[in-house]
């Protein structure tokens, strides 16, 4: 049977809201199990998910989380790292304050998860690891540096980790979605900047959750089991 078709256990992060949300809610109604974390409750129940409390940039919350899921009788086949704080605003501007929030959840909490994610995954001998990057990175958007460069670090973790693991059925791929409908993304545009970024993409219209989860699938999938270390952009972007 194929995986796309086949149930999975899945740990998404940054599950209470946006594309977190939006993901938790359609793999939880789609039959699969699915393990969603974030710093606050989520609003979201369905008999599927099964929220946690983690503030993912704690490597001992970390730890726990993954203890925790395996109490409960579970394990993560498929890990997506959503979380991740946004930052708009030019370097000068920048405090050293906020550039340490921004890298402790955007980069330090994608190492933690990954790494005790894939301890697990080893022992199984399976697993699938599924980042979200930004469109920002390929694009240089102004404004966007600090945020751009963990992201851009995201990326090549998955390409380190493609190598270091190579020997197993264990794969690292990262999405890079345009604008997605229902999350948030462009209520948090101003005009002027949501006009920007549809200017620089070559299909810039605004995509849905579900188009998101094809691309998910599509990694996920059986077929899709030599596909390691790459990376999907929408919008035209490369």
């Amino acid at each position: 049977m194929n995986q796309m078709s086949r149930k999975a256990n899945i740990l998404i992060t940054g599950s209470s809201r946006g594309l977190g949300r939006g993901l938790a809610t359609h793999y939880a109604e789609s039959g699969n199990v699915v393990f969603g974390c974030s710093r606050g409750e989520a609003d979201f129940v369905h008999s599927n998910y099964h929220h946690h409390m983690v503030d993912i940039a704690n490597e001992q919350e970390v730890i726990n989380l993954f203890s925790n899921i395996k109490r409960e009788g579970g394990k993560v086949d498929i890990l997506i790292y959503n979380a991740g704080i946004p930052l708009t605003r030019h370097m000068l501007l920048t405090s050293a304050a906020e550039a340490d929030k921004l890298l402790a959840t955007n980069l330090l909490g994608a190492f933690l998860m990954i790494r005790e994610a894939v301890k697990q995954m080893k022992r199984e001998n399976y697993g699938r690891v599924i980042n979200f990057t930004s469109i920002g990175v390929p694009l240089g958007a102004s404004g966007c540096s600090l945020y751009s460069a963990a992201k851009s670090a995201l990326e090549h973790l998955a390409f380190s980790l493609s190598r270091e693991l190579a020997g197993s059925d264990i794969t690292f791929n990262t999405i890079g979605p345009s604008i997605v409908a229902g999350t948030g993304m462009v209520d948090n545009l101003s005009d002027d900047a949501l006009s920007k970024t549809r200017a620089e993409l070559l299909k810039p219209e605004t995509i849905s959750i579900e188009e998101v989860a094809h691309a998910i699938d599509f990694f996920r999938s059986d077929a899709a089991r030599n596909v390691t270390n790459q990376i999907v952009y929408f919008g035209g972007v490369r």
